[in-house]
C-alpha cells in the first residue's frame, strides 16, 4: 500500500539560519514526533510571496498547509488543536486565536470582538488553509501581496465568519503598527472588490488599508492606485468603522477620510491653543499657500502630495457646537491639575526633573501630580522627596487626566478617556531621548502641543514637521546633568538594541553578529590587559531588551555589567562609547568624550524602524570606527583624552540654542502659556 500524503504541512519561512532552538521550532519538532507521517515540516529559504505561495500549493501534497516563522510563538496546545480540529472534518480555513504580543494564559477568556478583529494580523501566518483551495483562489488573486492573501482569499470563498481554535499563535512583535505595510511592486490591487457585508473582514481590510497607508509614507512609491484605495474604502463602507483607526493611527484616519471624500482635502488633525493643525491631501501640482510639505508619493502614475498647515479655530465647522466641551476653554492658572510622568515603572527621567523643578519654583500650583506604578522601585523615593504621586492607568488617574489643564511627560501613549484625549488637550512632549535618526514618519502620527527639542540640529529637524510646536530649550534632566570628575571614573559602553532578534533562542542570538561583535570587544585581550594596566573598569549597560541575555556575554573584573542607574554611569563616565544610542549625547552635553563603534553599518538601518538622519561620520559629536581593531586601539592610546576641536564646534553646534541654566524655566514659561 503506497504511504499516504500527510495531512498538514507546516511551511517555516528563515531566509537566514534556522534557528532549531527556538522554543516554537521545539514545540514542531515534540508535535511531528507524536503524529508521524500526517505531519510534515518544510523549510523555505526564500521570503514567500504570492507567486511562491501559489507554486508551494501545487508541489504540497497534503490537504492543509501553514505557514510560520521561527520567531512566531505557539500556545503548548497550538499543533495538537488545529491537527485534531482538521482530521475530522473537512474545512477552507481554521485558526487559532492569533495574537501580536504575548499569548494569553487563558486563550479562551480571550475578548473576540471589533477591537480584536481590527487589531489582529492579516498575514498569512499561522492559519490552516486548505491547499487545494488556496491554490485554486490564487489563480484569482495571484496579482495581490501575500500580506493581503489571508483577506482575499476569506473574501474569495465568502467566508463571513471565523470561530477561533481554543489556542493561540503570536506574530511576536507588533513593529507593523510602527512602520506599516511595504507591498511589493507586483502587486497592482490591496485585495478584491468583492461585496461582503461582513464585519469581521471589513475589519481586516480596514487595517490592512491604514497599514498600507502608514507604509507609504516610507516606501514612497507603489503600483497601487488612488481609485482602487477609493474603490475599497467605498465599496465595503470603511468610513463607518474608522472610529477604530483613529486612536493609534490618526494620520492614517486622516488620509482615509480624504480618500473618502476627494472634495474635503483639509482634514482637521490637532486642536492647539490659538490654532488648528491640519492635513492637506492633494493629488495635483498646486500647493496650500503657507502650507509645509510633508509627502510626496507615487501612486500608480498619480502624485500625492500631503501637507501640514496651521489655521484659525474659528475656521473649523462645529468648533463651538453646543455639547462639546473645549478642553482649552480654561487658562492654565495655579488651581489646574497638571499630570507629568515618565515610564509606568521607571521615573528618573524628564518629567520627573521638571516636576521637581516646575513645583518648587512655582508653590502656588498645589494641583501638580506626578503618575506612576506604585510597583516601581521609584515610588519610595518620589514619596520621601514630597512628589504627589497618584497611579499612573486607573480609575483615578484617568480622572485625574479628564479634568487636568495639561498633561506633561516623557513618553507618549494614546490616552483618551470620556472624549478627551491628546488630539483636542493640551500636551507637552518632553522626549526621552533626541531624534538622531529620521523618526518623521512617526513625529507626524503624534498628538502634542509642544515638542521639546535639544538644539539648533534637532529643532531645525523637527520645524520642518511641526514649526509651531517645537521649542529648542534641551531637556529637563539635562540641567543638573555634570561630569563627576573627582570621584571613581570608568569607560562606559551602552550598546542599542537589534530588533530583527527579538524571539531569538540563545543558541541564534549567540550566532548573531550582535552578540558577537559585542562580546569580543568585551573580552578582548588587549583592552583587558589595557583596563588591568591603568587601573580602570568599563561598565556596560545593556539594552534592556538584552539584559536577559547578560549570562552570554563573557564579564570580568575589568569588564562589568553595570548596576548604575544612567545618569549616574554617564555622570562618572570618562569616556562613552556607543553603536547608534542617543542616550551617549547625554554624556556629549556634559563634555564627555563620546566614541561610536559601527560594527554592521551597512545593515543595521535595514532592520530598524527607522532611517538614519545624521551622518555621523561628517556630524557625529565623536570618532566612528567600524573594525573592532580601530576600536580597541583607539581606547588602549587613550585617544579619548585629545581634545579634537573638530568635535567641540560640532557639538557647539548640535546643542546651540540651549542654556543649560534656563532649561527647565523656557519649557515652563511655554506651557503655562498654553
Amino acid at each position: 500500500m503506497p504511504d499516504l500524503p500527510p495531512l498538514l504541512t507546516i511551511v517555516l519561512e528563515e531566509t537566514g539560519q534556522l534557528d532549531r532552538e527556538s522554543a516554537m521550532y521545539r514545540r514542531l519538532l515534540a508535535a511531528r514526533l507524536r503524529l508521524e507521517s500526517q505531519f510534515a515540516i518544510l523549510h523555505v529559504e526564500k521570503p514567500l510571496t504570492t507567486a511562491g505561495i501559489s507554486q508551494l500549493c501545487e508541489e504540497i501534497e497534503s490537504k492543509y498547509v501553514i505557514f510560520m516563522r521561527t520567531s512566531h510563538l505557539l500556545s503548548a496546545n497550538y499543533v495538537s488543536t488545529i491537527f485534531e480540529y482538521l482530521r475530522t472534518r473537512t474545512v477552507y480555513l481554521a485558526e487559532p486565536v492569533v495574537y501580536t504580543g504575548a499569548i494569553a494564559k487563558n486563550v479562551a477568556g480571550t475578548k473576540i470582538d471589533e477591537a480584536y478583529h481590527y487589531s489582529r494580523d492579516t498575514d498569512v501566518f499561522g492559519v490552516a488553509f486548505n491547499t487545494r483551495r488556496l491554490a485554486d483562489a490564487l489563480e484569482a488573486l495571484g496579482d495581490v501581496d501575500r500580506s493581503a492573501i489571508y483577506i482575499s482569499y476569506r473574501m474569495y470563498w465568502s467566508i463571513a465568519k471565523v470561530k477561533p481554535l481554543n489556542t493561540g499563535f503570536s506574530m511576536a512583535s507588533d513593529t507593523k503598527a510602527a512602520i506599516g505595510l511595504h507591498i511589493t511592486g507586483e502587486a497592482s490591487r490591496l485585495a478584491p472588490v468583492i461585496p461582503t457585508s461582513a464585519k469581521e473582514v471589513r475589519l481586516h481590510l480596514l487595517r490592512y488599508v491604514a497599514l498600507f497607508l502608514r507604509g507609504m509614507r516610507g516606501q514612497k512609491a507603489t503600483s497601487i492606485s488612488l481609485s482602487h484605495l477609493r474603490e475599497l474604502i467605498r465599496g465595503f463602507d470603511l468610513i463607518d468603522l474608522l472610529a477604530l483607526v483613529e486612536p493609534l493611527q490618526p494620520f492614517e484616519a486622516a488620509w482615509i477620510r480624504w480618500l473618502d471624500d476627494p472634495a474635503a482635502n483639509k482634514q482637521f488633525y490637532k486642536q492647539l491653543s490659538d490654532k488648528d493643525a491640519y492635513l492637506v491631501f492633494r493629488d495635483k501640482a498646486d500647493s496650500e499657500e503657507n502650507a509645509l510639505p510633508l509627502y510626496e508619493l507615487l501612486f500608480n502614475e498619480e502624485i500625492l502630495t500631503i501637507e501640514r498647515c496651521y489655521l484659525a479655530r474659528n475656521l473649523r465647522s462645529g468648533h463651538a457646537r453646543p455639547g462639546s466641551y473645549n478642553f482649552y476653554n480654561r487658562p492654565i492658572g495655579p488651581s489646574s491639575t497638571i499630570l507629568f510622568f515618565d515610564r509606568p515603572l521607571q521615573a528618573d527621567d524628564n518629567a520627573e526633573h521638571l516636576y521637581e523643578y516646575f513645583t518648587k519654583n512655582h508653590p502656588e500650583f498645589n494641583q501638580a501630580y506626578f503618575a506612576l506604578n506604585p510597583k516601581s522601585p521609584d515610588w519610595e523615593r518620589l514619596e520621601s522627596k514630597g512628589f504627589k504621586l497618584i497611579p499612573i492607568f486607573t480609575k483615578e488617574f484617568y480622572e485625574k487626566f479628564l479634568v487636568s489643564d495639561l498633561v506633561v511627560s516623557s513618553q507618549i501613549y494614546s490616552i483618551r478617556y470620556r472624549g478627551k484625549s491628546f488630539a483636542n488637550s493640551r500636551f507637552v512632549y518632553l522626549q526621552h531621548g533626541i531624534q538622531l535618526n529620521d523618526m518623521s514618519d512617526w513625529v507626524l502620527s503624534k498628538y502634542f502641543d509642544v515638542f521639546v527639542a535639544t538644539g539648533r540640529v534637532e529643532a531645525d529637524y523637527m520645524s520642518r514637521l511641526a514649526p509651531v510646536e517645537t521649542l529648542n530649550s534641551g531637556l529637563p534632566r539635562y540641567q543638573s546633568l555634570a561630569r563627576n570628575a573627582h570621584g571613581q571614573q570608568h569607560l562606559l559602553f551602552m550598546p542599542t538594541w537589534r530588533f530583527n532578534l527579538h524571539q531569538s533562542s540563545s543558541e541564534h542570538f549567540a550566532q548573531s553578529t550582535y552578540f558577537r561583535a559585542i562580546d569580543k570587544l568585551l573580552s578582548d585581550p588587549a583592552l583587558l590587559e589595557f583596563l588591568e594596566d591603568t587601573d580602570r573598569v568599563m561598565h556596560v549597560k545593556l539594552h534592556p531588551n538584552v539584559e536577559k541575555r547578560a549570562g552570554q556575554f563573557r564579564f570580568s573584573e575589568r569588564v562589568v555589567q553595570s548596576d548604575l542607574s544612567y545618569r549616574e554611569a554617564i555622570r562618572s563616565a570618562e569616556m562613552v562609547l556607543t553603536d547608534y544610542s542617543s542616550a551617549a549625547l547625554d554624556a556629549a552635553f556634559i563634555g564627555t568624550p563620546i566614541v561610536y563603534y559601527h560594527w554592521d553599518a551597512a545593515d543595521f538601518f535595514r532592520d530598524q524602524p527607522y532611517e538614519s538622519r545624521l551622518d555621523y561620520v561628517d556630524d557625529g559629536l565623536g570618532p566612528v570606527f567600524s573594525e573592532h581593531a580601530e576600536v580597541v586601539e583607539h581606547i588602549i592610546q587613550e585617544g579619548f583624552a585629545d581634545t579634537d576641536p573638530k568635535f567641540i564646534q560640532r557639538r557647539e553646534r548640535f546643542f546651540e540654542g540651549v542654556d543649560p541654566a534656563r532649561i527647565n524655566e523656557k519649557i515652563v514659561e511655554r506651557m503655562l502659556s498654553l
